[in-house]
């Protein structure tokens, strides 16, 4: 008998059980009584990260910086360095113009959904306002003008210095001496 009631009894207990526990939970609310149906779903990549808009205002700050301080007292230096410095804006200047593209061509794409990639947008307008302030062609322009002034000056001082052309090869003994004894050596071999 025993293994007829067991055989009655597993079943029973799980059928007693499903049925209380149907009546203690109720109607699911996720039940399908009405079925929407989804449209298709856009999902949107960002194709430039908020980080990156952010270090490239930074570099773009740097270099608009770096190109103010290199040109403030360009008046006083001689023509080497005058060369060395349009060098330095020059190549700042070309660094600063391609961040702008750079950023211009993430703004152009912003343009297409403002709403979500507003940081994008807000960075080219402060990339913009740095290159816009900065004024580095107009620099370079007074640089380079500087450095013909100082070109045209030494070519002046010069003029008045003309080597003579009819005068032969130099030679050792023309070379100006700056040792007395060296001096005194050179006067004994001419004689």
């Amino acid at each position: 008998m025993t293994g007829r009631f067991g055989k009655l009894l597993i079943p029973g207990l799980v059928c007693i059980n499903l049925s209380l526990t149907l009546h203690l939970m109720g109607e699911t609310e996720a039940a399908f009584s009405t079925q929407e149906t989804s449209g298709t779903m856009a999902y949107s990549m960002a194709f430039v990260f908020p980080a990156t808009i952010q270090q490239m205002e930074q570099e773009a700050k740097v270099e608009a910086e770096e190109i103010g301080q290199l040109y403030r007292g360009y008046e006083d230096l001689n023509l080497e360095e005058a060369l060395l410095l349009k060098g330095k804006v020059v190549k700042g200047n070309e660094a600063l113009q391609t961040l702008h593209t750079k950023m211009e061509s993430y703004y152009q794409e912003a343009l297409n959904d403002p709403k979500e990639f507003h940081y994008v947008i807000e960075g080219f307008l402060k990339v913009d306002k740095l290159v816009g302030n900065i004024d580095a062609e107009g620099e370079i322009t007074r640089l380079e003008s500087y450095i013909e002034s100082l070109r045209g000056a030494g070519e002046t001082s010069v003029e008045g210095k003309k080597p003579d052309e009819d005068a032969g090869p130099v030679t050792s003994e023309m070379i100006p001496v700056k040792d007395s004894e060296d001096a005194g050596k050179q006067e004994g071999e001419s004689e």
